[in-house]
């Protein structure tokens, strides 16, 4: 509706009002003159900041958004995902465009972690936060991986061009292929429960569904390099290998028995689209 056309029909709606005298509607009328009037002549004056002022703005959705609760609402959006992973997604600082994060949890540190702060926290960034450059991904205090990968600093900004990881004692930050999502198969295919190999770029990889959670491996035991894993078990979040009987945590791929200093098991970048499972093999 018009502007001219609204001043008019309140103007006639004000005087049906006062000559029918309905006072619950006059009492409304004059509430919001006494929540407008007094935020108007903030906003007037250059107050536009006075709590005032910002909750009369605020109610329209044209206060400005504080950067903190801008991206906490859009890292809400990625948290499930994480934490259905045994991770944990903290908000360390916002500044200039930089969102500086912690990822802590099962996935602090394992294979995949980085392409999922690239697949989910960054994409939800650049699409929820307009000031968004970069992540910065600081490792859980104290961590051995953060000091020997960055010298100390404790951080890693992450780069997607590029390969290798850096050489040690580097400050240089690690660099990751850039991934390269291929189909394999549908969500519908993996019941909860089951697990399945499936070949994709000369590749085998196991895929498993864990509580409705599809998560990928390479399909060999890491205790020989060359057996298949898609002949075991899969007993609750446990990967049970049909050779060894050695266990693995289904969700990160880590060790599960009494066998930590064993190695873990490759994990393979997963994502799910339009309910298609598609694997990123080329940076497993």
């Amino acid at each position: 509706m018009e502007f001219d056309k609204a001043v008019k029909e309140l103007e006639l709606l004000i005087d049906t009002l006062e000559r029918d005298q309905d006072e619950r509607a006059l009492l409304l009328l004059q509430l919001v003159d006494d929540i407008h009037r007094p935020a108007i002549e903030l906003i007037m004056a250059g107050e536009p900041d006075h709590p005032v002022a910002n909750a009369l703005l605020s109610m329209y959705d044209l206060a400005p958004v504080d950067e903190q609760i801008q991206v906490e609402e859009a890292l809400d959006e990625v948290r499930p995902y994480i934490e259905s992973h045994g991770g944990e997604l903290e908000l360390l600082d916002v500044e200039d465009g930089v969102v500086h994060v912690r990822l802590s949890g099962s996935c602090s540190g394992c294979a995949g972690s980085a392409i999922t702060l690239k697949r989910g926290v960054e994409d939800v960034l650049k699409e929820r936060y307009e000031n968004f450059k970069e992540v910065v991904a600081h490792e859980p205090d104290g961590s051995e991986v953060a000091d020997e990968q960055n010298g100390g600093g404790g951080a890693q900004l992450l780069q997607i061009e590029g390969l290798g990881k850096p050489e040690a004692g580097s400050k240089k930050p690690a660099t990751l292929k850039r991934p390269v999502f291929l189909d394999a198969g549908t969500l519908d295919e993996l019941a909860p429960g089951e697990m399945k190999a499936v070949e994709s770029e000369g590749k085998s990889i196991l895929i498993l569904n864990v509580e409705g959670e599809p998560y990928a491996f390479r399909n060999v035991c890491p205790v020989d390099g060359r057996l298949p894993l898609d002949g075991g078990r899969l007993s609750g979040n446990v990967l049970v290998c049909p050779w060894h009987n050695c266990g693995y945590d289904a969700r990160t791929g880590k060790r599960a028995d009494n066998e930590p200093d064993q190695p873990d098991l490759a994990v393979v970048p997963i994502a799910v689209r339009d309910g298609l499972l598609q694997v990123a093999v080329n940076v497993a």
